[in-house]
């Protein structure tokens, strides 16, 4: 089915800016949709684009987070409050460090992986099994300590949410005290996440839940922790900006503000439905997409 490239740009963006912090995998959306619809694979110039779309989405949500570690960074103020953001500062920078590895080790093998629906669609599998498992292992560390409705709302006037404190999940970990181990094992979690159909959120918000993580701290260090990831990834393909593809530089923009509005909108909702219900439920429509991916491109 031909498009104009307008419009092409337009749902790619907004496929791009949902799916990036949905835990459905943007990268396997990217190269599904395309490949149903028959449309040419975009040229690395407009994945960057959308990749700038998604990082202005993190800009614009975190801001007080960011502005908060940057006075951390350069302030000597020895306050708990600086202290907490300036560890945070440290650990993002740590949590960094495998994706970071391994998309400048395999990055070649990585691009292939790209050019195949079929595995893509085979990975959404994965993801949806690691949902599943890292609700079943919250499930086991809130299910050990039983909390009373009082206690919960004592504890959440006490202690707020917003560090990723969690009154039904008391023994979980939230920002203040994350380790380096746990900040580690979800940076492992992001750099899996470099293979298509392997969902970035979903990968380091089940790593976070694994290592112990309450899941409001899970999804706001896994959230933050996308922006050296995609800051960087955005860096090293500055150099291809030259590759168009079938794109103007009128799509590339259009393809990038839509990726930004939709990613603010998918990041508000996340946040929100995380912290109520969890992410055992998108995994009907992983299993679903990759079924039909395996079926279609067989």
């Amino acid at each position: 089915m031909t498009a104009p490239t307008w419009l092409q740009a337009l749902i790619l963006g907004l496929v791009q800016g949902l799916t990036e912090f949905i835990p459905v995998s943007s990268s396997a959306h990217l190269v599904l949709v395309p490949a149903y619809l028959g449309w040419e694979r975009p040229g690395l110039a407009f994945d960057v684009a959308l990749h700038v779309g998604t990082l202005l989405a993190l800009l614009v949500y975190y801001r007080r987070d960011l502005s908060a570690m940057a006075s951390a960074a350069v302030s000597r103020d020895p306050s708990p409050h600086r202290e907490v953001y300036r560890r945070l500062l440290g650990l993002l920078a740590l949590a960094s460090l495998p994706v970071a590895v391994a998309g400048l080790t395999f990055r070649s093998a990585i691009e292939v992986a790209f050019e195949s629906p079929r595995l893509a669609s085979a990975l959404l599998f994965g993801t949806a099994t690691l949902l599943l498992a890292g609700e079943w292992l919250r499930r086991r560390r809130t299910n050990r300590v039983r909390v009373s409705p009082c206690r919960s709302e004592a504890l959440r006037r006490q202690e707020g949410l917003d560090l990723g404190a969690d009154p039904d999940d008391p023994t979980g970990t939230d920002l203040r005290d994350l380790r380096a181990r746990q900040a580690l094992l979800v940076g492992f979690g992001q750099a899996l996440a470099l293979l298509p159909g392997l969902s970035r959120s979903g990968t380091t918000i089940t790593a976070g839940m694994a290592a112990g993580l309450t899941r409001p701290a899970a999804t706001r260090f896994a959230f933050l922790l996308a922006l050296p990831a995609i800051s960087g990834a955005t860096l090293v393909s500055l150099r291809d900006m030259g590759d168009l593809g079938a794109f103007t530089a009128m799509d590339l923009a259009i393809g990038m503000m839509a990726a930004a509005v939709s990613g603010y909108v998918a990041i508000w909702s996340l946040v929100r439905l995380v912290a109520r219900a969890g992410l055992q439920r998108f995994v009907i429509y992983l299993v679903l997409l990759g079924a039909v991916g395996l079926v279609y491109f067989d």
